[in-house]
């Protein structure tokens, strides 16, 4: 800026205000404004980011932590926020926790350290004593797709109990009337409220909940507990998977007479041998509006917001789907 203001012959604060775009309010001829601006040019100046940071006190960087990169869930939402945050100018740190604790407060720490100015979580776990020290600490956080029961903290996720309902009630349309679940754990919020969602879409028609088991999100044990489900009786008709590895395993193990539909889509499943009905996450929209929340709470801190994104129905197979 020096140099900038030594060859256009005007003070260095000249240089500061027409730099910020506020030679306005300065009373600035647009001449000089463009001098100026044409010496910047000329010489490559471009402002610095860590002068930036110590002013205002911030790293404009963010913090996304989840579970697993190699889902295509995740995978979209990190682009989403990627592309959220590079839009405020912010730099996005994605870290993969592997659902593990102490990666989880890993990531926690580079928030307390101020090396980011703010966090969105998938939660691991329902009672999270760090989660509790991080919120007394007021930095802010955002929580994605999970929420944690008792913490009030903006959130974004989908209509997990609408999309069920969809999926129920897609089946019930083609003439099912045994329809089976496989879930995963219901401490976590997601499998929760899908399950609660797949009990009302069957109440709606006056239908008795059939054959449930619950399984991590592993297409072995999934495997094994579809297995457990098409091996009640009366026999199922139709199963349906409450994510991508759920679904997935379930596929392995229902026969060809037996429809299933899944919650997530499906990488490639239009190339898959039996078409599959998926409910679809929009997920780059959660990971977009996760950051607008995030960036909100860290500019304008106020209460809390909850999102709630709807999912869609993409309708894939025959007469029998």
């Amino acid at each position: 800026m020096k140099d900038i203001a030594r060859r256009a012959g005007v003070s260095q604060a000249t240089v500061s205000h027409i730099l910020r775009g506020r030679h306005g309010d300065f009373r600035i001829s647009e001449g000089t404004a463009g001098r100026v601006l044409q010496m910047a040019a000329q010489l490559g100046y471009r402002p610095s980011a860590l002068a930036r940071n110590f002013q205002s006190h911030r790293a404009f960087s963010l913090c996304l932590a989840v579970g697993d990169l190699t889902d295509s869930f995740w995978s979209g939402v990190a682009t989403g926020a990627q592309q959220e945050a590079e839009r405020h100018g912010y730099t996005l740190v994605v870290s993969n926790t592997g659902e593990i604790e102490e990666k989880e407060r890993h990531a926690i720490d580079l928030l307390r350290e101020r090396r980011v100015d703010g966090i969105i979580l998938c939660p691991i776990q329902q009672k999270p004593a760090h989660l509790k020290e991080l919120r007394a600490s007021g930095r802010p956080f955002v929580f994605v797709d999970r929420t944690v029961d008792g913490f009030d903290v903006s959130s974004v996720v989908t209509d997990n109990i609408a999309g069920m309902r969809m999926a129920v009630d897609h089946l019930v349309g083609r003439g099912h009337r045994r329809i089976g679940y496989v879930g995963g754990p219901i401490d976590r919020s997601t499998f929760r409220d899908r399950l609660k969602g797949y009990r009302q879409g069957l109440a709606a028609h006056r239908l008795h909940p059939g054959p449930y088991a619950v399984a991590p999100s592993e297409p072995e044990a999934a495997r094994q507990a579809a297995m457990r489900v098409l091996g009640a009786r009366p026999s199922v008709t139709a199963v349906i998977g409450a994510n991508f590895w759920l679904t997935v395993g379930t596929l392995r193990a229902a026969p060809d007479d037996v429809v299933v539909v899944g919650f997530d889509d499906l990488v490639l499943t239009d190339l898959l041998r039996r078409p599959v009905t998926t409910i679809v996450q929009p997920v780059e929209a959660l990971g977009r509006e996760a950051v607008r929340l995030l960036i909100d709470d860290i500019t304008h801190p106020g209460p809390p917001r909850h999102l709630v994104l709807p999912p869609k129905l993409v309708v894939r197979g025959g007469a029998g789907e």
